[in-house]
């Protein structure tokens, strides 16, 4: 009897210690989340991957009574510009602005083109080589891979090794119009282009590294979070949400004329620079208020 019941308490602690450990396991499981991680704080982003883009209705040309061409430089040393270039690495799921189209442009997701004083040709024959145009030129460490059967090259680079410190600043180019057909006037980004300062040999000095035409990225932007202020975290808005909304400050430095010249080559001081600036803005505003009557 003394045996049985020794046996019966044996088996009871087995029992019992074995429903503990399946049952701290079945715990451990389900504390942590698709990735393997346990949540330590609040929610701080959500799932944008099937979010796209508000279509952006272009005019006719019959439509389009008036528009001129506007660049501007962002420099991304200014406060506002600030969500463009932070986080210098990735975190919470945010990237810089950078950080995400040099990996569209690296997995040919986006095309890019050759950045050209003149012009800007959106043309096969005007896209960039990556490794030759981009990571050769631009010193940027990568191992290359090719596929034996497509023969299609393949990049590695290191998160750390993306230049999206040296990127400080951006060219963009946009289109003031007026629709007769909706009787609105209205602005469009026609394309973008990420600026590198890099030291030479004769100090630092800016190079303009491609152009994205803007509707290409729009796509892949508003599926990307960005942080906007500081004082609230939930404050939650994409980066084409940044750019529609107009949430950044860039200069002109060129707007469409005869000589397609800058407005630094036209005027040989600051002053000069900052009244043509302001003359040009002018023009945009009182064309804008000359349309209505009061």
């Amino acid at each position: 009897m003394k045996a049985f019941n020794r046996v019966f308490l044996i088996s009871l602690v087995t029992l019992v210690f074995g429903a503990s450990s399946a049952f701290a396991q079945g715990v451990e499981k389900d504390i942590f989340n698709e990735k393997g991680e346990i949540a330590s704080s609040l929610p701080t982003s959500y799932d944008m991957k099937e979010l796209s883009p508000i279509e952006f209705l272009n005019p006719t040309a019959d439509d389009v009574r008036w528009h001129k061409d506007v660049y501007r430089v962002i420099d991304l040393r200014e406060k506002i510009n600030y969500p463009l270039y932070y986080p210098e690495s990735p975190v919470n799921n945010r990237e810089c602005l950078f950080s995400i189209i040099f990996k569209l442009v690296q997995e040919s997701k986006v095309p890019a083109f050759r950045y050209d004083f003149d012009t800007e040709v959106f043309a096969k024959t005007n896209k960039i080589d990556f490794e030759e145009d981009v990571l050769k030129k631009f010193e940027v460490i990568y191992k290359a891979k090719t596929n034996p059967t497509t023969k299609a090259k393949t990049y590695e680079i290191e998160e750390s090794d993306i230049p999206n410190r040296e990127v400080i600043k951006y060219y963009l180019k946009e289109t003031w119009f007026f629709d007769k057909h909706s009787s609105t006037f209205n602005v469009k980004i026609i394309s973008v282009c990420p600026v590198i300062v890099q030291d030479k040999g004769m100090g630092p000095q800016s190079f303009p590294m491609f152009w994205i035409p803007y509707d290409l990225l729009r796509p892949h932007l508003v599926q990307r979070e960005v942080m906007v202020t500081n004082k609230n975290n939930g404050a939650r808005m994409s980066f084409d949400d940044l750019f529609m909304k107009r949430r950044f400050s860039g200069n002109i430095y060129k707007a469409s004329n005869d000589q397609n010249r800058m407005i630094l080559d036209a005027n040989g001081t600051i002053d000069d620079v900052k009244r043509a600036q302001q003359e040009i803005k002018t023009e945009i505003i009182n064309f804008e208020e000359d349309l209505w009557e009061y």
